[in-house]
């Protein structure tokens, strides 16, 4: 009986593992390049709205350098939604012809 728990508890342990490997999410950076901003007022609403939004872990925003860059979990939020809340605060989220 002990030996059938023992298999029992192993099974259990290995197929958390294996799930935990296949869920876990990847946190990202993406630098995405705003115009629009003139002050510092904007780029505090823009980082405001960035960071309100779900899967965002970390966002700054220079409006010096026309810039957000945003730490991201890749498996709540993608790229294509951060730059749609960026241009919802009234900026314009420039798409990176380079490739990102």
């Amino acid at each position: 009986m002990q030996r059938k728990q023992l298999i029992a508890a192993f099974i259990f342990t290995l197929v958390l593992a294996l799930s935990a490997v296949g869920v876990s999410a990847a946190t990202k950076t993406v630098k995405i390049r705003v115009e629009g901003m003139h002050c510092g007022g904007c780029a505090s609403s823009v980082a405001k709205a960035l960071k309100a939004t779900e899967g965002v872990e970390e966002a700054e925003v220079s409006f010096e350098k026309g810039e957000a860059v945003v730490k991201y979990d890749d498996q709540k939020v993608t790229v294509e939604k951060l730059r749609e809340v960026i241009n919802k605060t009234g900026f314009k989220a420039v798409e990176d012809k380079s490739g990102e």
